[in-house]
């Protein structure tokens, strides 16, 4: 493991002096697509703008350093004929190769929603806590590579290519098959291929998931700590997957419990307690500004919509009986407008978007408090009313944002107009193409119609993929191969949080399920396969 350590890693001085040329030509190529400003010191709010802008392009500084020194690491292991570093170039150059063939084809990718939003945001280098501040710094940084909305769809399929070229090298090293392709069919199903053209955050965000499990199971099976890059790189995409996505704040205990039971004998105590110190630091590090953010822009609003659906059907259980609770949340929500919107056949995060009047202004810190509380108190209530909502929400998470085909052809939407006519290189090859493509992805019944195949409903549901993973976990359990075990639990930790706060029927919620599991389905069909056939060069490390 030795030589696939960053402990030999040394700065190279002509690729620093590249970054910070790439750094200078930066400022041209903004012009292509920003409109921030650096030196408007006119008011307070112009200077602080401008400082921040400022903040962003030394961030910006950094990255590309890193990049380049990364590139030429990886170029020097490459001459050096390291067979693991050709491996998983292979792996992510076939998988980048075949995204970026995909994009072509659906060209500028798949725009649906608050992503208009965040790239609106972008252009002044201004930040949306909403979907995370890490996915404005994602899109920032992606534009300022290719100052295209593409752009970003493009980077998010370098990461997650990235990510898939360490899982199929380590995949190939346990299962030892000779066809590699058979490697990559977890990561060409429809939702995937579809989730890949969607620049949101959750796009990215499972194949890091994806990336800090198969750090943690290869260790298992290979029977090895961790070497000093996967530590490094285990900190660091903890830290980014504990904050970007709220219920995902889990893993800041969840991961050092994972280290400690995995290496409980192969680390030190001391080695294990930093460890856990250096992920909270990383953490908490990364979490501060969306903290702050958060109270500064969104309020409590955000945590509003985790609940909005189960409360509708709550509200109208408990109308006329619950009257000190319903008071509590009227401070808060308008009842009558909830009750109202729920009786006419709408869902609770539809009233939200629907009805600006339904969050009361002006509320306290101390009456948003009697309002959880009071929301928490009808769900002891009324359990029956909340699972079943809870259950309904959770079996229909397939939905898909928006229909995107006709982008730029016959929809009429806001977002969309002003996505055509404001930015460059955004016009795609062939409208047909894209339509067919994404009708093929979506299971659309044509590339015209309206109506959706009814296999779609089986295609994007992440419920087949969680039964693998429960089914792995009982099997883990029952022979006590606790290490893969606690592994498993962690990424099954996040159904609970997400079954709970939920705020729509979207397949996106569950992504990190269905991502994970699927691998584990076809990887586990693969080593049944060849240990059936040649049982005896399967490895039993890790049991």
């Amino acid at each position: 493991m030795k030589n696939e350590n960053i402990s030999h890693f040394k700065v190279n001085k002509v690729l620093a002096v590249l970054a910070f040329l790439h750094w200078l030509l930066s400022f041209v190529t903004d012009r292509l697509f920003f409109t921030y400003t650096l030196f408007d010191f006119s008011d307070r709010k112009q200077s602080l703008l401008s400082v921040y802008g400022w903040g962003i392009k030394f961030v910006f500084l950094v990255v590309l350093f890193l990049l380049w020194q990364l590139a030429g690491w990886i170029y020097r292991r490459y001459k050096e004929n390291s067979e693991t570093v050709k491996k998983r170039l292979w792996y992510t150059g076939i998988y980048f190769g075949l995204m970026v063939l995909l994009l072509f084809c659906v060209w500028p990718g798949a725009w649906r929603m608050d992503e208009f939003g965040i790239l609106r945001d972008a252009k002044t280098l201004l930040p949306t806590f909403w979907q995370g501040y890490l996915t404005s710094l994602f899109y920032s940084f992606s534009l300022m590579l290719l100052p295209t909305p593409a752009g970003v769809v493009v980077l998010q399929c370098l990461v997650n290519a990235c990510c898939v070229g360490y899982v199929c090298e380590k995949a190939e090293k346990l299962l030892k098959v000779k066809h590699r392709i058979w490697l990559f069919l977890p990561f060409l199903t429809f939702p995937v291929l579809d989730s890949n053209m969607y620049p949101m955050r959750m796009s990215v965000y499972v194949f890091l998931e994806l990336f800090l499990a198969a750090v943690f199971l290869s260790a298992v099976w290979e029977n090895r700590t961790l070497t000093k890059t996967e530590t490094v790189l285990a900190v660091i995409v903890t830290a980014l997957v504990a904050v970007w996505r709220t219920e995902g704040i889990y893993y800041l205990v969840w991961i050092p419990i994972v280290y400690l039971v995995i290496f409980w004998k192969q680390e030190s105590r001391k080695r294990k307690l930093f460890f856990a110190i250096a992920v909270a630091v990383a953490t908490l590090g990364v979490m501060v500004p969306q903290t702050v953010g958060n109270k500064l822009v969104s309020g409590d609003q955000y945590e509003i919509t985790s609940m909005v659906l189960p409360l509708a059907p709550l509200l109208c259980e408990a109308e006329g009986k619950e009257l000190e609770l319903m008071e509590d949340i009227d401070k808060v929500i308008d009842t009558d407008l909830m009750i109202a919107g729920y009786q006419e056949g709408k869902s609770g995060i539809s009233v939200f978007w629907s009805e600006p009047a339904l969050i009361r202004q002006g509320y306290s810190a101390k009456e948003y408090g009697a309002f959880k509380s009071a929301y928490y108190r009808l769900i002891l209530c009324y359990p029956k009313v909340f699972l079943q909502e809870r259950l309904y929400t959770f079996t229909h998470s397939y939905g898909i944002l928006n229909d995107t085909r006709d982008l730029f052809d016959s929809m009429d939407v806001v977002n969309f107009i002003e996505f055509r006519e404001n930015y460059s290189g955004v016009k795609g090859i062939s409208s047909e193409l894209r339509r067919g493509v994404f009708s093929v992805l979506e299971l659309w019944n044509s590339s015209h119609g309206t109506e959706k195949n009814p296999l779609f409903t089986y295609v994007y549901s992440f419920l087949p993929a969680l039964a693998v993973l429960l089914l792995a976990a009982l099997i883990c359990f029952s022979k006590r191969n606790y290490k893969v075990l606690v592994v498993l639990l962690g990424v099954l930790g996040k159904v609970p949080l997400i079954f709970i706060t939920a705020p729509s029927l979207l397949f996106m919620y569950y992504y990190g399920i269905y991502l994970i599991g699927t691998v584990g389905f076809v990887y586990g069909v693969i080593y049944y396969a060849k240990s059936k056939k040649n049982p005896e060069k399967i490895s039993d490390s890790g049991n």
